[in-house]
């Protein structure tokens, strides 16, 4: 009695996550976008964070087929980051808009009297 081994299928090295990618773009992307003009990185931030879950998640799921952990971490990090920086950009320029209104309005009124 033989006993015949099942044919070996071949080998195919795990592919990089499209999500880790965007993920990790999408991050460094919104730290870039806080330096250029405050406030613009608010989006690629929180899709950065979310596509990064994502990532995460599938890979988790993949059972070795999906890399790229790093990356999605990568752009967790700092999605996370320009989140918070945009958020307190935002902020400041929303402070600043408002006090100039006041000692605009402050202003004309002192010089009404």
């Amino acid at each position: 009695m033989t006993q015949s081994t099942p044919p070996m299928l071949p080998a195919y090295p795990p592919r990089t996550s499209g999500m880790a990618i965007a993920s990790m773009v999408l991050g460094i992307t919104s730290i870039v976008a806080l330096t250029c003009c405050c406030g613009t990185g608010f989006i690629p931030s929180v899709l950065a964070v979310v596509f990064g879950h994502v990532a995460m998640y599938q890979i988790r799921r993949s059972a070795g087929r999906l890399e790229g952990s790093s990356m999605a971490v990568a752009g967790l990090v700092c999605g996370y980051i320009g989140l918070v920086m945009n958020l307190a950009a935002i902020i400041v320029a929303v402070l600043c808009f408002a006090l100039s209104a006041i000692a605009e309005h402050h202003h004309a009124s002192v010089y009404r009297m």
